[in-house]
């Protein structure tokens, strides 16, 4: 009792036992073990006891116990398969995992990378584990730097399969995934959006896809540094691919057939009426903010990247101003209004947003100089086109990208994102809508 209490406190600490628990309290492997004659989701020489005394007539067996006890599934139970549970037995004590495994225990999943005389035990979140790896026959003794221990018996069900017995009576089916140890960095946890119409949703190694159509199926995936290979329902059903990551938000799969799909990283929040795309504050033609959102002013961050690059564009011999900065929801209403009423409708909705889709009042945008065409072409709007994203802005609404962004090409206006951020999305050379992929389009 000592020893289970020792192993459950070890595994609580470490973050990594799984609540291997059944709806009537026993937890068992999900799959029927051969040789698991007395059916405790381990294979020991008490299975070897039991089945002798059965062939020599003193015990009687059960239908599943009959089952287990077939080692060769030939439909007898004989002295053949007690020879073959017996080297069964010997194999389990001397053979060891290599690379990484997936577990599957009351529908959680976690993942074992064995080597060198070690094991990390990694959950889908991406927190991990070390332990130093022992063997006593079939038992595995996992020893922590400060000494905690946990001891599972490995019973091996195939060449790419085990169930370990962990010691507080729970049990684990491990399947093999790859050769490689797991380098937690690698994981793709979170929702990705790609080029072919298809979502990712991914926790660890494991997710679901969904495709254009709205059909969807499980995967595993694979990570080997460059190389990747996702499982689609089954480890048979395979597809390779390599990855190159592009950037924080992006990576690009070259499937083995030469097409290559780009994957971007799309996670969608809402709090308190405001929209964040991967932690960005959106507003925009599809995504709005509420009336109440009121920051009173630039935010100082920005503004403070602003007055940095103002006095360097200053040092450089040009003269930057903020012609508009923020402007509140009431505001912004009353000159998209004005506009409509000069322009129509049709042509405000290329130049002004309406009340609360306009970047204006986050606080993180401004224009300069002149909040016009006129800006456009001057040595002024040259040198912030080319200096902008030094100091954490974009260019909001570039030549050409009308149709994306929903608004005319705009030299005056920019959108501060942070330097890391900002550099990533000028240099992909997308807007920011396609950099998130999301769409700028007025519902109604």
């Amino acid at each position: 009792m000592d020893m289970i209490k020792k192993a459950l406190t070890a595994l609580t600490a470490a973050g990594t036992l799984c609540a291997c628990v059944t709806a009537n309290g026993v937890s068992a492997a999900s799959t029927m073990i051969k040789g698991d004659v007395d059916r405790d989701d381990r294979v020991s020489v008490c299975d070897i006891v039991i089945l002798k005394n059965y062939i020599l007539g003193r015990y009687g067996l059960n239908d599943e116990q009959l089952n287990a006890a077939d080692m060769n599934c030939d439909g007898l139970v004989d002295n053949l398969d007690l020879s073959c549970l017996q080297e069964a037995v010997l194999e389990s004590g001397k053979k060891l995992p290599v690379g990484t495994w997936i577990g599957d225990c009351g529908g959680a999943k976690r993942y074992l990378s064995f080597g060198n005389g070690a094991v990390t035990i990694t959950t889908p979140d991406g927190s991990s584990v070390s332990y130093r790896l022992e063997t006593v026959n079939d038992l595995l003794i996992f020893r922590t730097a400060s000494g905690a221990e946990m001891s599972a018996f490995i019973t091996w069900t195939g060449d790419r399969s085990f169930v370990l017995k962990w010691e507080n009576g729970s049990a684990e089916t491990y399947r093999y995934l790859y050769g490689e140890k797991l380098n937690s960095s690698e994981l793709l946890s979170g929702r990705w959006v790609t080029s072919q119409g298809r979502t990712f949703e991914i926790n660890g190694l494991s997710g679901k896809v969904t495709d254009k159509s709205g059909g969807t199926s499980r995967f595993e995936y694979a990570p080997d540094g460059g190389d990747i290979v996702f499982h689609f329902g089954n480890t048979e059903n395979a597809a390779y691919g390599k990855k190159v990551r592009n950037d924080s938000m992006h990576f690009t799969v070259t499937w083995s057939d030469g097409t290559a799909e780009r994957f971007t990283r799309q996670e969608i929040e809402e709090r308190d009426g405001i929209t964040y795309i991967n932690g960005i504050l959106i507003a925009n033609k599809t995504y709005s903010l509420p009336a109440g959102y009121n920051p009173a002013g630039i935010l100082p961050e920005p503004q403070a990247a602003f007055n940095t690059m103002q006095a360097d564009a200053k040092k450089a011999g040009y003269s930057l101003s903020i012609a508009s900065g923020y402007r509140s929801y009431a505001y912004q209403g009353q000159l998209y209004n004005n506009y409509v009423a000069r322009d129509g409708q049709a042509a405000a909705d290329t130049y002004s947003a309406r009340a609360g889709h306009s970047e204006h009042q986050t606080g993180l945008a401004m224009d300069i100089n002149y909040a016009g065409d006129w800006f456009t072409g001057t040595p002024e709007a040259k040198w912030l086109a080319a200096n902008c994203v030094n100091y954490g802005f974009i260019i909001r609404y570039p030549l050409g990208k009308e149709s994306i962004t929903g608004y005319q090409y705009e030299s005056w206006h920019i959108r501060y994102l942070g330097k890391e951020l900002a550099k990533e999305v000028a240099d992909s050379g997308l807007t920011l809508e396609e950099f998130l992929c999301i769409d700028s389009e007025y519902r109604s």
